[in-house]
């Protein structure tokens, strides 16, 4: 599981929401049956790592600023990814990946990465190799996702458009590790009064 977080000045008036919600997700997924590795990398005008394939859970602090270097950071975590996968052996490499992009705001400083670039590469690795990919956007940002050839899902950026975004992420995440199930799927839209 990859899960790209924006830690973006906007995120200031939802912070404590979404940190808890991060750290309840972590929580829960860690405690499930099966085996999972989890990269965690956060991002405003820098892209900071807080963990990379890691087998345990680590406490999440989110602390907003700068702006929002949307595509530097999915572009270079899509690269990051794969060359994890590749580095494991074949017996220990994930039977299924589920990539997901957190953010409220609108991409505004990349400079390495371009969305069309992004956009290729998300097309090829859900074909090649079954990649999931899930873009959850608060208020008006969720339309990158879908640029990106992502699923989507908005929600409102209030404090409950947060923690439902988190609380179906991982009700969601944890139906599609079970064996047999199928692939991740979200809702299109997360309402602000808890109905989903």
């Amino acid at each position: 599981m990859t899960l790209v977080v924006d830690r973006s000045g906007s995120m200031e008036d939802v912070a404590d929401e979404a940190q808890s919600g991060m750290n309840a997700l972590l929580t829960s997924q860690f405690a499930l049956p099966g085996r999972l590795t989890v990269t965690l990398v956060e991002f405003d005008s820098d892209i900071d790592t807080v963990m990379r394939m890691a087998k345990k859970r680590v406490e999440y602090v989110l602390e907003p600023r700068g702006m929002t270097r949307l595509l530097d950071a999915v572009g270079g975590e899509l690269a990051a990814t794969q060359a994890d996968i590749k580095a494991l052996g074949k017996s220990e490499r994930p039977v299924q990946v589920m990539f997901v992009v957190v953010t409220d705001g609108e991409e505004n400083s990349s400079t390495k990465h371009t969305l069309e670039g992004v956009r290729s590469e998300v097309k090829r690795l859900r074909k090649k190799s079954g990649w999931t990919f899930q873009f959850i956007g608060a208020g008006d940002s969720a339309w990158q996702g879908s640029e990106m050839g992502m699923n989507t899902t908005s929600a409102p950026a209030t404090d409950d458009g947060i923690q439902r975004s988190y609380s179906t992420l991982n009700v969601r995440m944890g139906a599609a590790r079970a064996p047999g199930a199928p692939r991740m799927s979200m809702p299109a839209f997360i309402k602000g009064d808890g109905e989903i």
